[in-house]
């Protein structure tokens, strides 16, 4: 697998700033790289041998057909850096959110991060004035039954 290329880090951080009010100069020593329509980040460089065959860090992005798909695991390591398309819920909101329930909402269509007491807690979706969570379904399970021993 190649080194991130600028193409794909500049697209990554252009993507980042615009959407998310997220500085490039915080992401400025990571390393992106495209594998099958998903781009990974690491700190380090592409392992040798063997090991090269499985990418390497974190799943960040989908490519989507409208675009980049951040994943809810790369938005909640950014957390507080994301300042912008970011959404702040109540405790009953993010629960309804998280068992399927889209909510009516203002905002533009595209990704936003979902938070909760400060915290992102992952990936959702404004289209046509309707929010829905993209939390994967065991993180989704974590969040419910934290939410309900509060």
């Amino acid at each position: 697998m190649p080194e991130s290329n600028g193409s794909i880090k500049g697209e990554v951080l252009s993507f980042l700033e615009e959407r998310f009010g997220v500085s490039p100069s915080y992401l400025d020593r990571l390393n992106f790289q495209e594998r099958s329509g998903q781009i990974w980040v690491t700190t380090g460089p592409s392992p040798l041998g063997i090991a090269r065959k499985r990418p390497p860090g974190l799943r960040a992005f989908r490519r989507m057909p409208d675009g980049l798909k951040p994943t809810s695991s790369f938005l909640i390591l950014l957390g507080e850096r994301i300042t912008s398309s970011r959404i702040d819920l109540s405790r009953d909101e993010l629960y309804s959110l998280l068992l399927g329930r889209p909510a009516a909402t203002a905002g533009p269509d595209g990704y936003v991060a979902l938070s909760y007491n400060g915290d992102v807690v992952g990936c959702g979706r404004i289209r046509a004035g309707k929010l829905q969570a993209l939390i994967p379904t065991g993180r989704r399970r974590e969040l419910l039954e934290i939410l309900s021993a509060d």
